[in-house]
This record gives structure tokens, sequence and C-alpha cells, in this order.
């Protein structure tokens, strides 16, 4: 089987297994994160089509956390994504390279408790370029878009005044309105970038994340007349 051909039967096979996700981690992101995989791991001298398994693959735990209702690692998912790729007619030799990249991933961190080392061995090229990828698609126009979805969908509001974002270490879960979101994460990733060409693209989404904030904050305060409620500038 070709590489476009063996990626188009794993996208088939994940679509299934990830119905359960929530609207921010749907088939659409993991498209996209393949995408942008393949070409941080093309710029870094490696593979894009392994990349690209890795990527759609990535999300399982997703799937997870959806039916438990709470966090799930990616090692915690590894027998799930192995067997979408037996599934999907992938390679054998490329399981364990692929899922040693995915699961590479979940140590990285910037949430609370304790940092996590960086990945070190023959995974971990692919596993920067995956957590770049993922961190580039919450980031710019479509993470714009992918956070008012998701907020949208577990029914948080545009800004609460009364719930200004925290200082503190990010947490996984509900925040008190998107727009804190923003301030609490999505501000934050430009700095968990971990290749020369992620950073290069985030410079770009972080910018637009900078303007959306700033227009929001200017017609907030045209709607209200004053500045007191209004979100804190980027």
């Amino acid at each position: 089987m070709s590489g476009a051909g063996a990626l188009r039967r794993l996208r088939d096979v994940v679509a299934a297994d990830m119905a359960g996700a929530d609207v921010a981690h749907d088939l659409g992101h993991l498209d996209r994160v393949a995408g942008l995989t393949a070409r941080l791991a093309m710029r870094e001298g490696r593979d894009g089509f392994v990349a690209a398994v890795a990527a759609y693959v990535h999300d399982h735990h997703r799937a997870a956390e959806a039916r438990l209702g709470r966090v799930v690692a990616p090692a915690e998912c590894r027998d799930e994504a192995r067997d979408a790729l037996r599934r999907a007619a992938i390679e054998e030799a490329l399981w364990d390279p692929v899922l040693d990249a995915v699961e590479a991933t979940g140590r990285y961190t910037f949430s609370a408790g304790e940092p996590a080392p960086d990945p070190v061995g023959a995974a971990a090229v692919i596993a920067a370029c995956l957590h770049d990828a993922d961190m580039l698609d919450a980031m710019g126009a479509i993470g714009i878009a992918r956070a008012f979805a998701y907020g949208g969908a577990i029914g948080e509001p545009l800004w609460d005044p009364s719930a200004p974002p925290s200082s503190q270490r990010y947490r996984s879960g509900p925040t008190g309105s998107v727009v804190a979101h923003f301030h609490e994460k999505l501000l934050r990733l430009r700095g968990e970038l971990r290749t020369a060409a992620g950073r290069e693209m985030g410079e770009r989404r972080h910018a637009a994340l900078e303007e959306f904030l700033r227009r929001f904050r200017e017609e907030w305060v045209d709607a209200h007349g004053d500045d007191a409620t209004a979100p804190p500038a980027p």
C-alpha cells in the first residue's frame, strides 16, 4: 500500500475510534495536525509519513477521556492506538516507533505538577514535531475557532469579569470563560514549542491571538463604556 493510501486507510479507522471525542479533538483536528507534523518532521530531516501516522493516533486518549470523565495519558491508550495501526494495515515495523513518539508527547507538560523531562531516543524528534503541531493547531485563527467551539460546547461564557484568568500553572478542564483560557493557556504555547520550524510558525499564530484579544477588549469597552470589567490586555 502506498503512503497516501495507508494514511487514507488509517484516517478511516481513526474516524470511527474518535467518534466520541470532544469538538476540539475531532477528525479535522487530526487532519491538520497530521499535515503540520509531516511538514515539521521533513524540516527536521525525518520521515513525514511516519510523523503523519503518529499524528493520526495521538489523540486516542481524548476519546477515552470523553468515556471515562477523567484525564487520560497517551500511554494508557497504547493498546487502542496499536489496534488502529493494525486495522489500517500499517507496516508492523512502524508500530513501536510511532507509539513511542505518541507516548513521548505525554511527557511534555506545562500543566500543574512537576515538569517532566524531555523525551529521549529515536522517538524524540517525531515527538517534538507532533507536540509542536498539536500546539500550533491551538494557536492562530484556527486556535481561536477551536477555543470558542469547545467553550460553546461546554457552556462557557465569552468572558466573565468575575472569573479572571489564573496566574498559576495551567490546569486541564473548564476555565472561567473562553477568553480566560486564552490567557491561562493559549498565550503560553509559543514558549512551549520545541522545533525551529514550529517556533517560526508559532510567531505568526501568537500574533493573531494577541490581535484578537486586543480587538475583543476594545469592543467590550465600547459596549460597557469603560474598561473596569474588560479582560486584561494580551
